[in-house]
């Protein structure tokens, strides 16, 4: 039953913090609901960040910003923007603001997302090295790639690739550097890799792979990244795109239960039972850092705050990239476990750019990978919590 007279506050107001808020007033007419957000800006689709760079009329889309100024106020969720909470009172359930301000809760939901990791401690005090991760950031880099003829991305995942891909637009020569030895080992087998390197050195930016960077070179502003093998690759900027780490601080210091991330269990509760996470901050199984796991844990979030019943069953997400003139899509178990038998189906057409291949398990379809050609990706989500017969997948690819 939902309860009409609570409190609810949620800190952090992007995927999670969002869609906890929309949960909570759908199940609480009644409730006050206070969303507090470390940005001056509305909330807005933080997944174009990458795309921002290389062209800044991304902002302008309707589509950017998750909801206008006037729907807070029409459904009375009070958005307080570039307010910074310090700490937490779990005994007076209170949110300390880092004015000295006490806001009183009933219910508490964490969404505060993560933070780039960054493993030199001084390198982004450097006027032209950037870590992205709000929109001032992606101003800051696109500002920067307008005067700059040269970049280096340190890191090959999704995001350095979406960056490269967005510097490209800006002529730019780009080169990422990558600590794997073949390019997207968590989206791709093998020979997709390969066959993935080939269309990334066709675009015209350099890949780098099974290269450790050692240290940043100069010091107001960096002229170089340098290798572990002390060769020196000269850039007129460097962007780090190397994962993220939850902010467990908040939770930390209110003596909630943190590993990697604030521990939740289905409801996305915490280790107290009036505070909740969701998102990026949270740790729920093995846990996925992407926009829409982060929108259905916050909904989860945000209708037990509110006194409603659900519970957050995690999915295989896909991952869908579109860069360099192609698309990718991955999904599933595609043949991680070496202990494993898998059958698998693939077909490649250097010509067409196309490279699809379907992974089963006991004879199941279980993952898959499309570049080029990405119309069975439906079918494929669809078929693996189906259970659909590995021949069936075939049948799908060869159709």
């Amino acid at each position: 039953m939902a309860d009409t007279t609570s409190r609810i506050i949620i800190i952090g107001s992007s995927a999670a913090g969002l869609s906890a808020a929309q949960e909570a007033r759908k199940t609480s007419p009644e409730a006050t609901i206070t969303l507090i957000s470390e940005e001056p800006h509305l909330p807005y689709h933080r997944p174009s960040l990458t795309e921002y760079i290389g062209d800044e009329s991304v902002e302008r889309r309707p589509q950017f910003l998750l909801q206008p100024a006037g729907w807070f106020a029409a459904q009375r969720i009070d958005l307080r923007r570039g307010i910074r909470a310090a700490g937490i009172d779990r005994q007076s359930r209170q949110v300390l603001l880092v004015s000295g301000e006490l806001l009183p809760f009933d219910r508490l939901v964490l969404a505060v997302g993560a933070q780039p990791f960054v493993p030199m401690a001084d390198a982004l005090s450097r006027e032209n090295v950037f870590a992205v991760r709000t929109l001032d950031d992606a101003r800051r880099v696109a500002q920067c790639a307008d005067r700059s003829h040269t970049a280096v991305i340190i890191g090959g995942g999704l995001l350095g690739l979406e960056a490269a891909n967005a510097l490209l637009k800006k002529k730019l020569t780009v080169t990422v550097v990558e600590m794997a030895d073949r390019a997207l080992p968590m989206q791709l087998d093998p020979e997709g890799s390969r066959f993935f390197e080939r269309i990334v050195a066709a675009s015209g930016v350099r890949l780098r792979l099974g290269v450790q960077t050692e240290r940043i070179a100069g010091d107001t502003r960096a002229t170089a990244v340098v290798f572990r093998s002390s060769e020196e690759l000269p850039a007129d900027m460097i962007i780090f795109s190397i994962g993220v780490r939850a902010r467990v601080d908040l939770a930390r210091s209110a003596g909630l239960t943190v590993n990697k991330g604030v521990v939740v269990n289905e409801r996305m509760e915490t280790s107290a039972s009036d505070i909740y996470a969701a998102g990026d901050c949270a740790e729920f199984g093995r846990g996925v850092q992407l926009w829409m796991p982060a929108v259905r844990q916050g909904s989860v979030a945000g209708r037990n705050a509110a006194g409603g019943d659900a519970v957050f069953v995690a999915e295989d997400a896909p991952v869908v990239l579109k860069v360099f003139g192609t698309q990718l899509y991955s999904v599933g178990d595609i043949g991680r476990d070496p202990q494993v038998r898998y059958d698998t189906f693939r077909r490649m057409d250097e010509a067409a750019g196309t490279y699809q291949v379907v992974y089963g398990r006991d004879g199941r379809l279980v993952g898959g990978v499309l570049i080029g050609d990405i119309r069975r990706a439906g079918a494929i989500s669809k078929g693996i919590p189906q259970g659909l017969a590995f021949t069936e997948a075939e049948r799908l690819l060869a159709g």
